[in-house]
């Protein structure tokens, strides 16, 4: 691809460091010998030049949709980046060594956007995976912890949670089963029982408020008490001092 517009011209010659860059070999397109060409890629770009110390470069290759792979048909350490559709051109190009032919092939795989975009994505499953598994041993080992303080007896369970029921909960999906389901269920007890717990919150509310009350009115009773001591104290100092 032959580069006419100077802002992408303007974007490899600029500062931003590139991703790899080196020399190569490339086949030219209409003559079937290979030229020595400077390469560089920055992003999904790949730009080559005639020489290293040129500023502007003489083609560009967009590394969006294609595949790279080795070259069968060409002697060396020579592969191919193949662009799908029958009018599509693929570029073949040469490496010194087996070294190098493997870090630009590693380079330009991993360079497209599709590519990045599936590792970005695969990198976001992972940590969701991660979270979710962290949360539930957290979870998982608060449970254990709390059943060794109830089994040393330094807690006293009142959860009616008991280990089975614990470890059923992250053995996988439980099956779970709706008591309100269950023929046996009398929803007319379950009422009483919840009138009877209901009126017992009442008490105790009641309860905590007189205590309260007794509270303020202690309170207030002595600070009245001491209130009146200090006024009288004053009382008795400014007789002094007028006598």
């Amino acid at each position: 691809m032959k580069i006419n517009d100077k802002s992408l011209s303007k974007y490899a010659s600029s500062g931003a460091p590139p991703d790899k860059e080196g020399y190569l070999h490339k086949r030219g397109d209409f003559n079937r010998g290979y030229q020595k060409r400077w390469f560089i890629l920055k992003g999904n770009l790949l730009f080559y030049y005639e020489k290293r110390t040129d500023k502007d470069p003489i083609g560009m290759v967009v590394l969006e949709g294609c595949t790279v792979e080795l070259s069968d048909h060409e002697d060396g350490f020579t592969f191919m980046i193949n662009f799908p559709g029958s009018n599509s051109r693929t570029y073949v190009l040469s490496a010194d060594t087996q070294e190098d032919m493997e870090a630009w092939m590693k380079a330009l795989s991993g360079a497209s956007y599709d590519y990045m975009k599936l590792c970005v994505n695969e990198l976001k499953a992972q940590l969701q995976d991660i979270d979710s598994n962290s949360d539930r041993k957290l979870v998982q080992s608060a449970f254990e912890d709390r059943n060794n303080l109830v089994r040393q007896g330094h807690v006293q369970d009142q959860s009616g949670f008991s280990n089975n029921i614990t470890n059923s909960a992250f053995s996988g999906h439980a099956r779970r089963h709706n008591p309100f389901d269950d023929d046996s269920f009398d929803r007319g007890s379950m009422s009483s029982r919840s009138e009877s717990i209901s009126e017992k919150k009442a008490r105790t509310f009641l309860e905590m408020h007189e205590e309260f009350k007794q509270e303020i009115k202690e309170i207030t009773q002595e600070w009245l008490k001491t209130h009146q001591q200090s006024l009288l104290a004053e009382h008795l100092k400014n007789s002094v001092s007028v006598t």
